[in-house]
């Protein structure tokens, strides 16, 4: 079974019931990548961010790590980070406005005390908390309870619920050799032309809001695909003996609009997904980002913009 297996690769977007994940239409941390998916230790990772707020409200960041945590998820690295605390040493955390970006040096000893049976499953999470308001953290309480962390709205001063906030774990997998060059996108296109990061191409909206491509009222249909290079999918054997060959997909965003697909495979990435803009964008510069990912941690992005006719 492909390791890719969480991306559903060829589902189309939601129904008229529900909003479709690939619609940006609140603050939304898109992705986190790293310029180091599988480090040594010693070596240097910086983590950056692809993210947006449609109301464009000041954003404060927290970054801080948990080295070998039970699992890779957000729980597992706040209970790893709350012992941590309880224990005398609490995590050193950065935070502040405008740093969506962070470096690491990964600790030298992050290997050592590991069995050399037990290090193909040694990983870093860096812990990665955005909000569009007051941030207020609390990480020597245990998550079991809820998420010690806390994001207020910066006029009524009450919490955001989870879903208006990000809190994220991105995974560096520790390695002595192993590496991992992140996937890169060749080209864009509009229509089956190159679109360069330049161009901003017209469409006409559809005459409704759906959420249903095929319902679109009187608006332009417009085929979208961004594809990756030939070289995006690696292959060969790990340092542990194992052979593999990376899965690559392409993820679809919009900050409005709607998706025939929000994602593709590598294989079928020429195909792209057909996109249509709703009513409520007219007048608009929409924005389409665009996420590779390969299923050992790799992952680059690029973006464009559509101007929607009044």
């Amino acid at each position: 079974m492909k390791r890719l297996a969480w991306l559903a690769m060829t589902v189309a977007a939601c129904g008229a019931d529900f909003d479709p994940g690939s619609r940006v239409s609140d603050f939304r941390l898109i992705a986190v990548g790293a310029d180091e998916p599988f480090a040594a230790p010693g070596d240097r990772v910086t983590v950056s961010t692809l993210w947006h707020d449609p109301e464009g409200r000041p954003t404060q960041w927290a970054w801080t790590t948990c080295t070998n945590p039970d699992d890779s998820t957000v729980t597992a690295c706040l209970r790893s980070l709350a012992a941590q605390a309880r224990s005398g040493a609490p995590p050193v955390v950065t935070a502040g406005a405008d740093m969506d970006r962070f470096t690491w040096t990964v600790p030298a000893d992050a290997l050592d005390a590991l069995p050399p049976d037990t290090r193909q499953a040694a990983l870093a999470g860096i812990l990665t908390v955005a909000c569009p308001g007051t941030l207020r953290l609390d990480l020597a309480t245990d998550a079991g309870a809820g998420l010690p962390i806390h994001c207020l709205d910066a006029a009524s001063g009450a919490d955001l619920p989870y879903e208006r906030f990000a809190v994220s774990v991105r995974r560096i997998f520790l390695r002595a050799h192993d590496r991992n060059a992140d996937p890169a996108i060749g080209q864009v296109t509009w229509d089956g032309q190159p679109w360069g990061e330049a161009d901003v191409p017209e469409t006409t909206a559809c005459a409704n809001d759906t959420n249903d491509i095929d319902a679109c009222d009187g608006g332009e249909r417009h085929g979208v695909a961004a594809i990756p290079t030939a070289d995006s999918a690696e292959s060969g054997v790990d340092e542990f003996g194992a052979p593999f060959t990376e899965a690559v997909a392409v993820q679809f965003y919009a900050s409005e609009g709607t998706f025939e697909f929000d994602a593709r495979t590598a294989a079928t990435a020429r195909l792209g997904s057909d996109w249509v803009a709703r009513a409520s964008a007219r007048g608009a510069e929409v924005i389409m980002w665009f996420v590779v990912r390969d299923d050992r941690g790799g992952v680059s992005w690029t973006s464009r913009r559509v101007h929607v006719r009044p």
